[in-house]
């Protein structure tokens, strides 16, 4: 693998949004150190858009260190690719934290008695989004990006600010814009903070960039895989979630175990009971895009029941 931290102008990517990305980050680098000497946490999975991201920190040659959720329904390859990556970061001098779950995505579905859905995923809420401990205070950056989905193109930016105890609520605002950094760098103190250089690079500046310096991304993408979330997520659709769990059926086998143990754990009276007679028909059910995309009243029953 290719960790080299020298950037040589002659490899310099063409056309490509990568300096104003590094302008950012050193822009702010001061405002980072001040919230948390360790500098920058980058939150990363290891997918394509999160190696970017990290390249990018270490190009930028600011002070940044390296968090991972652990999900438990990663794909095993990017769990693997992972470790090793965090190996490699560790031989270069920086600081890595794996954050275990509290509660397993299984446990999770038996607690909230429902598979997670499009627009119920208590899953991303307790494995991804959840504050770990090991950030501290620190100025969070992520790979997200404006143009993977409509409710990103309007919810997310380069700089954000979640307020606390006001429902997650988030202020976003471009970095081009210089009252927006000077709300950001000044104000609310005691809020969550991010910084999200690649928000609006496209897919084709990912994968440019990622030829043109040489990055290694995880195989899985050359096996025809265009997402590296969590597998079985609704958000991929039937056919990616398909795809997946003919990829890793023993995936696809406990989410159909868990869906029979919240079936059971059910009074035998209850309408969800009645409408699914075994974890396979709900299984089944929940894979429909339909499903995901279209409440009608018997779903809004199984939703209600959990809230």
């Amino acid at each position: 693998m290719d960790y080299q931290l020298e950037w040589n102008e002659a490899g310099r990517t063409k056309n490509a949004p990568d300096v104003e990305a590094i302008k950012l980050l050193q822009f702010y680098e001061g405002a980072a150190l001040h919230a948390d000497p360790r500098g920058y946490c980058v939150c990363t999975s290891e997918g394509k858009d999160s190696r970017v991201l990290g390249h990018l920190m270490r190009r930028a040659g600011v002070k940044h260190f390296y968090m991972h959720n652990i999900t438990g329904i990663d794909p095993p390859e990017l769990i693997y690719f992972q470790r090793a990556n965090f190996q490699a970061y560790r031989d270069l001098g920086y600081l890595t934290y794996d954050v275990m779950y509290q509660y397993s995505m299984w446990e999770l579905c038996r607690k909230k008695r429902m598979l997670p859905m499009r627009q119920r995923r208590f899953c991303c809420e307790s494995l991804k989004e959840r504050p770990a401990p090991e950030c501290g205070k620190a100025f969070k950056c992520m790979g997200v990006r404006k143009f993977e989905s409509s409710n990103r193109m309007k919810k997310r930016n380069e700089l954000e600010i979640v307020e606390h105890g006001k429902d997650g609520k988030n202020i976003v605002m471009p970095f081009d814009n210089s009252e927006n950094r000077r709300i950001f760098e000044q104000c609310y103190a005691t809020a969550e903070r991010r910084v999200n250089p690649i928000a609006y690079w496209t897919d084709s500046d990912i994968w440019d960039y990622s030829k043109d310096v040489g990055l290694e991304q995880c195989s899985l993408y050359d096996e025809g895989f265009t997402r590296l979330g969590c597998i079985g997520c609704p958000m991929a659709r039937r056919a990616g979630r398909e795809h997946e769990f003919n990829r890793w059926p023993k995936f696809r086998d406990q989410y159909i175990r868990t869906a029979q143990h919240i079936i059971d754990d059910k009074p035998d009276n209850h309408y969800f009971k009645q409408k699914f007679r075994s974890g396979q028909e709900y299984f089944d059910w929940w894979m429909q895009d339909r499903t995901q995309e279209e409440a009608d009243d018997n779903q809004m029953d199984v939703w209600e029941e959990w809230r």
